[in-house]
């Protein structure tokens, strides 16, 4: 993806910082969390505590935590690293596929009809590929970026455009596949800080799905 809006790095401020503003923070953080370590700065704990503190517990405790195996993380880049690729790269087994295609389409192609439908969404609203994309459509930092995103339009422009979008990415896609992505993590006796990051998404995960059912009554 290639937008201003998606690759601007800080976190919305705003007077009252309605719903969509903390939702597309804590999208952020999320998708930045996904990154191989290398590209983790050093503001990564501190933010991962600011912006899930407005959802309350459990999961600004489950952030904290995260924040904390992070800070110790960032000290130890190499373990942390060694355990990214184990978890979504290879070369050999990958326990915890990173790709939405490998969730959801029976035949687990990468770059196929689910890669495409990300795509689709992509440029629906409004974003080209970039010059030369880092990862396929439906990666999870990608995606995550995507919804940060839309809820980073929906905060700044109050178009209700904006989240119909959200809800029908979220329902259609994204939320059909990040709790098993968090559940492999969980089940693959990873590293502190990705352990702890599955069980932050596996919450967030439960809250957004609960927040638009709410939405839909």
């Amino acid at each position: 993806m290639s937008t201003d809006a998606a690759n601007h790095a800080t976190a919305i401020e705003t007077a009252d910082r309605p719903a969509a503003a903390h939702r597309a923070n804590a999208y952020h953080v999320l998708a930045k969390a996904f990154r191989t370590p290398a590209e983790w700065d050093e503001a990564l704990p501190h933010a991962l505590r600011r912006h899930f503190a407005p959802f309350g517990t459990p999961l600004l405790e489950r952030a904290a935590e995260t924040a904390d195996a992070c800070q110790a993380a960032l000290h130890d880049r190499e373990r942390a690293s060694v355990d990214h690729a184990r978890l979504f790269i290879g070369p050999f087994e990958i326990q915890a596929p990173p790709y939405a295609s490998l969730y959801l389409d029976p035949e687990q192609r990468l770059m196929g009809p689910v890669s495409q439908a990300a795509a689709h969404a992509y440029a629906e609203a409004g974003l080209a590929p970039g010059p030369a994309p880092k990862e396929a459509p439906d990666h999870v930092a990608v995606e995550l970026e995507f919804m940060y995103f839309l809820a980073f339009q929906e905060a700044t422009t109050a178009e209700p455009a904006w989240a119909e979008r959200q809800r029908r990415f979220w329902q259609s896609h994204l939320g059909r596949w990040l709790p098993e992505l968090a559940r492999r993590i969980g089940d693959a006796d990873a590293h502190p800080f990705h352990a702890a990051l599955a069980r932050l998404v596996a919450g967030f995960a439960e809250w957004e799905a609960g927040f638009w059912r709410a939405r839909a009554q």
